[in-house]
C-alpha cells in the first residue's frame, strides 16, 4: 500500500459570522446556540466563529472550536444587516490554510444543527449550495446582478440561499473572492439581497463555465422553518435548520425551543423537573 493511501482523510470546517449592534447581543445569542448544537451533535471537523462582541461566546473552552473578534463599525438598521452580511466573503482571508480542509461550510448564525452535519460535506464536488425550493432564479432575491441574457437562463432553475453554503478547501480563497468581486460591483438592479444576489450570480456564471463541479445539498437535509418549510413534521428531520423568521426575537425565541428540544427533551420531562425543583 502506497503510504499516501494511509493517511487521515482532511477534516472539514464549518464556520458562521455573529455580528451585533452595539446594544443587542441577539446575533452573539444564535452564533452560540449554533455552535453549541455542532458540538452536540458531535461534528468531527472544526467550527469557526467571528463576533464582534469583545466577550467570548463561550467561558470554557471546546475542543475544536475556535472564536476570533473582529472590531467593526456600528452596526444597525438595513445599512448595518448590509454590511454585517458582507463579511460572510470578507472573513476567508482570516481563513489560514483553507487547502488543509477538504471542505468548508458557511452557515448563517441563525441555523442549527439537528444531527450531525458530517454527510452534508462528502462526495467530489467544488461547491455546494442550498436552493430555496419553488423560488425561481430570476426572482428578487436572486437577481441584482444578473444580465437579462442570464435573467432567462437563471428563470430554469431554483435561487440559492446564501446563508448555507459549502465549498472544497483548495478552491476556498477563488471563490470567495470571486463572491466579493461580483458583491462589489454595480448592481444591474436594487432588490435588498445584495449578497445572495451576488453569490447566485456567481453560481450562474460557474455552472455556464462548467469549471466547477457544483450540485445542491442533499434533498430535505437543510430546510427553512417559519419560511419554506412551516411543518414540524418536515423541518424536525432535518440536518440542518435555517431559521428564517421575519423578527429577530421570534427568531430567537424560535432557535432556543428548537435547540432545547433537540438537546434536553425526553418523553420523562427530566429536565423540566430538574429546572422546576
Amino acid at each position: 500500500m502506497h503510504p499516501s493511501s494511509r493517511r487521515a482523510p482532511k477534516k472539514n470546517l464549518v464556520y458562521t459570522v455573529a455580528f451585533d449592534s452595539p446594544d443587542s447581543e441577539s446575533y452573539r445569542f444564535l452564533g452560540k446556540m449554533l455552535a453549541s448544537s455542532l458540538v452536540r451533535t458531535f461534528f468531527t471537523g472544526d467550527i469557526l466563529v467571528f463576533r464582534n462582541s469583545a466577550a467570548p461566546l463561550f467561558l470554557v473552552e471546546r475542543k475544536g472550536l475556535e472564536e476570533v473578534y473582529l472590531e467593526t463599525p456600528a452596526m444597525s438598521g438595513q445599512a448595518g444587516a448590509e454590511r454585517a452580511w458582507c463579511w460572510k466573503y470578507k472573513v476567508a482571508e482570516l481563513i489560514e490554510n483553507p487547502e488543509q480542509y477538504d471542505k468548508i461550510l458557511f452557515l448563517d448564525c441563525d441555523s442549527l444543527a439537528l444531527r450531525n452535519i458530517d454527510h452534508l460535506l462528502e462526495g467530489d464536488w467544488d461547491i455546494r449550495y442550498q436552493p430555496e425550493r419553488d423560488r425561481p432564479g430570476n426572482g428578487g432575491s436572486f437577481n441584482a446582478f444578473l444580465t437579462e441574457a442570464e435573467m432567462e437562463a437563471a428563470a430554469q432553475r431554483e435561487g440559492a440561499n446564501s446563508g448555507t453554503l459549502a465549498v472544497r478547501g483548495s478552491r476556498f480563497h477563488e471563490v470567495m473572492r470571486q463572491w466579493e468581486e461580483i458583491d462589489e460591483s454595480d448592481p444591474v438592479r436594487d432588490n435588498g439581497f445584495r449578497d445572495q444576489a451576488s453569490w447566485n450570480a456567481l453560481l450562474h456564471r460557474e455552472l455556464v463555465k462548467k469549471e466547477l463541479t457544483i450540485e445542491p445539498f442533499p434533498l430535505g437535509e437543510v430546510q427553512f422553518p417559519g419560511y419554506l418549510d412551516p411543518m414540524y413534521q418536515s423541518y424536525s428531520k432535518a440536518a440542518l435548520t435555517h431559521n428564517i423568521l421575519p423578527d429577530t426575537r421570534e427568531k430567537i425565541e424560535f432557535t432556543f425551543g428548537l435547540y432545547m428540544r433537540t438537546f434536553f427533551c425526553d418523553p420523562t420531562g427530566l429536565f423540566f423537573s430538574m429546572i422546576e425543583m
